[in-house]
């Protein structure tokens, strides 16, 4: 279900501001996530509560992030994707990548993608806590490759599971497969977790040796 609205955001669709929908649920179990609690708030009903604002607003905000959660498996998300783009917005995706069936049947309405590449492959079963089938996470590399305009890749450096090896064999798959952007992003702490994040000047590190084989972007303090 659709938890939550920022009206106004510059940070999830690069480039432009956007309106961003987060959903509740999501098919990875990574400790570390920052919306874990989504599913404690209150639903919202995207048509009678969010949909006439955005048409208000469309103007000045045509961009659009569905989010999580990972919005891809919410029950609601085709009919508010087919809504978004009968109507003229632009849309983008935030994702794990584990339904690359939707981003496919989405292709043409789908004008922007973040995908989180979560670590090497071999440990993406213990970053998300349950069996990874990495295929399909490769499968959604290579679909938004080849066929969306607008996209990215990042890794949040969560200590536990990611280290400068694995964004180094990051890098050098997506060199592999041709791919444009590559985005770190530093992990921030939350309350129940006691993992350190790796200081500024180690992302630094890590992003100049990612940017030998990848166009690589930092963002700290995220």
């Amino acid at each position: 279900m659709l938890k939550s609205v920022i009206w106004s955001s510059m940070l999830d669709y690069p480039g432009h501001v956007c309106s961003s929908l987060f959903f509740e649920g999501c098919n990875f179990n990574c400790e570390y996530c920052q919306n874990k609690d989504i599913g404690k708030a209150k639903s919202i009903d995207f048509e009678r509560e969010v949909l006439s604002k955005l048409l208000e607003r469309k103007p000045l905000v045509k961009y659009t992030v569905l989010s999580g959660g990972e919005c891809t498996i919410s029950p609601q998300i085709q009919h508010i994707v087919d809504i978004l783009y009968q109507n003229g917005f632009k849309i983008g995706i935030h994702t794990n990548g584990y339904k690359p069936e939707f981003l496919k049947e989405n292709k043409n309405k789908i004008s922007y993608i973040g995908m989180d590449f979560k670590t090497s492959f071999e440990k993406y079963s213990q970053i998300a806590a349950r069996n990874i089938n990495t295929n399909k996470i490769k499968e959604s590399i290579d679909f938004i490759i080849n066929n969306i305009e607008e996209y990215e890749f990042r890794t949040t450096v969560y200590p536990k599971f990611v280290d400068e090896n694995d964004c180094i064999k990051i890098a050098k798959y997506l060199k592999e497969r041709n791919a444009k952007k590559y985005v770190i992003q530093q992990y921030k702490m939350i309350d129940q977790i006691a993992v350190i994040p790796f200081a500024v000047e180690k992302l630094k590190e890590i992003k100049e040796e990612c940017n030998k084989y990848v166009k690589t972007e930092l963002r700290a303090g995220v």
